[in-house]
């Protein structure tokens, strides 16, 4: 934009190195997960146990004497069915693999993208470019459809490697998390106000 160059603040400097900590460490945190929960499937099968609450399942596996992992799902996603119908070690997989997958590969690309935001300031431009109002709605996009579809991938995939019961259950959806969605394509809009009117300013130089 004719040389113009924006100075950063001190504090993003900050926070862009609090971004990447938490962008690579999500990072390492979901392989180190991944591979953790791979681990414990190679326990016995008789080692899990499924057990029927109120409104959710419990499926767990002792890691030790005295410590156990266990994951909790409400029967809106997985029919109160008999624990003798379906395997309590697939379930324990399907669910814990997917929850954890979904939650990291979502937080990673949003992280990275706002990080990506942050390091355009430092590097001197200005925050209103249109790179960054992509960014934005790329953030406001992936928000929108973890919101939408997480809860659902998740039913359909208990639903082919489970309970082999065709259920799909809609109630999964995330109001507060697409209504957050939706603010940040608002400010992706706004963002790409900021660069009609700053190529307006650099033309007028």
């Amino acid at each position: 934009m004719n040389g113009i160059e924006f100075k950063a603040k001190p504090g993003f400097k900050r926070m862009h190195i609090a971004l990447m900590i938490g962008y690579w460490g999500g990072i390492g945190l979901l392989f180190a997960l991944v591979c953790f929960k791979l681990w414990i499937g190679l326990k016995p099968q008789e080692l899990f146990s499924a057990e029927k609450g109120i409104a959710h399942w419990f499926f767990s596996v002792p890691l030790s004497d005295t410590m156990t992992n266990s994951v909790m799902l409400p029967f809106t996603y997985f029919q109160p069915i008999n624990p003798d119908m379906f395997d309590a070690k697939t379930a324990y997989l399907v669910v814990s693999l997917t929850n954890t997958t979904l939650i990291f590969i979502t937080y990673i690309y949003s992280i990275g993208q706002i990080r990506n935001i942050i390091g355009s300031i430092l590097s001197g431009s200005s925050p209103f470019n249109q790179a960054n109002a992509t960014r934005l709605k790329k953030l406001g996009i992936v928000v929108i459809l973890y919101s939408l579809l997480a809860k659902l991938v998740l039913n359909i995939l208990i639903c082919l490697f489970v309970t082999r019961i065709f259920s799909i259950n809609l109630g999964g959806i995330s109001l507060i998390g697409i209504i957050i969605g939706i603010l940040v394509l608002f400010v992706s809009e706004i963002f790409k106000y900021g660069v009609l009117l700053q190529e307006e300013h650099d033309s007028t130089l």
